[in-house]
């Protein structure tokens, strides 16, 4: 079923969602209980094409019930049944948040923090894996939700998502910090007003750190979330971004033997000098650049392999190093 769309609409076809919603309203036990969710989970799954949408209206009640519990397994599968239903289309996106769930969405962000005092160093690992099984549905969830309308976004910032997604980034695990920098990445997609509550929640420092910190898997989706900044951002938001620190540490990554990374950070680089009016901010831009080695590391991609890379990196030098503003 969880792999095949046609058995999983046999099973619904056949009535099977009102009796596995009738065995969660009674006390069955707990191994039973992570069957049924596992169940309704798979019932969720496959895009091509999506469970029929009465069949979904249908399971979201009890996939907000489930989402309450205290069985991290539970959970874990609920959260892995709502990433399913909102991994792409903003139709199955607005029934989920129709649901109401999302303020426990954002709680169960938080998951880490939970105490655990008293634990053993056994007990300890167990919880912490668990409790990573339970963050990386979740934030599928939440990243794909701000995939959506820019209202539905707004929806997801509303209820606190990008208050806590800072501490999420700073999760010791890169996986997670990935799924965090990606969520992101999606908010700075949207409108400017995104881009300034993305600001304002403080996140600009940390995809600073992770820049000088994180997996190289990571820093790219960090390079991504400023990419996407700086194509829609104001002239005051250009400026933050340009006085954040960031520079030094994604000027670096310049050596990276990753083409696609240097493009998009070239790019960067490219839009920052090209759309920053005041004439005394392009200046400071400038120096900045120079004083962390950059213009020296784009100098020497004018040779590089890839094509568009040396047109680039040319096309920055000749304006902005042999004649600058």
């Amino acid at each position: 079923m969880c792999d095949c769309a046609e058995f999983r609409d046999n099973v619904i076809s056949n009535n099977a969602i009102p009796h596995l919603i009738n065995l969660i309203s009674t006390n069955i036990p707990i191994t039973f209980l992570r069957n049924v969710t596992w169940t309704l989970s798979n019932l969720c799954r496959n895009r091509n094409p999506y469970p029929g949408e009465d069949a979904v209206r249908e399971i979201l009640p009890a996939l907000c019930q489930l989402l309450q519990h205290h069985d991290n397994d539970v959970l874990s599968d609920t959260c892995w049944a709502l990433s399913y239903l909102t991994e792409d289309g903003k139709e199955y996106i607005h029934h989920v948040l129709s649901s109401g769930i999302l303020p426990r969405l954002v709680e169960l962000m938080t998951c880490s923090e939970l105490s655990v005092l008293g634990f053993s160093v056994w007990s300890w690992l167990s919880w912490n894996s668990l409790l990573l099984g339970l963050k990386t549905p979740c934030l599928h969830t939440m990243g794909n939700i701000v995939t959506g309308t820019d209202e539905q976004t707004q929806m997801a910032i509303d209820a606190g998502m990008l208050k806590v997604l800072g501490r999420v980034l700073k999760h010791p695990k890169s996986s997670i910090q990935r799924l965090a920098a990606w969520t992101m990445s999606n908010v700075a997609a949207g409108p400017r007003h995104h881009v300034e509550q993305l600001i304002l929640c403080d996140l600009l420092p940390v995809l600073v750190d992770l820049l000088r910190n994180a997996e190289l898997k990571v820093q790219k989706e960090v390079i991504c979330t400023v990419a996407n900044i700086v194509t829609g951002a104001s002239q005051g938001q250009l400026t933050l971004l340009a006085r954040s620190g960031i520079l030094e540490p994604m000027l670096s990554r310049l050596t990276a033997p990753d083409t696609e990374l240097i493009t998009v950070i070239l790019d960067i680089i490219s839009y920052l000098l090209q759309h920053i009016d005041n004439l005394q901010e392009k200046k400071r831009l400038c120096f900045q650049i120079e004083e962390v080695g950059g213009f020296e590391k784009i100098e020497s991609l004018q040779h590089h392999h890839n094509a568009y890379i040396s047109y680039s990196a040319l096309d920055i030098i000749e304006k902005y190093l042999n004649e600058p503003p």
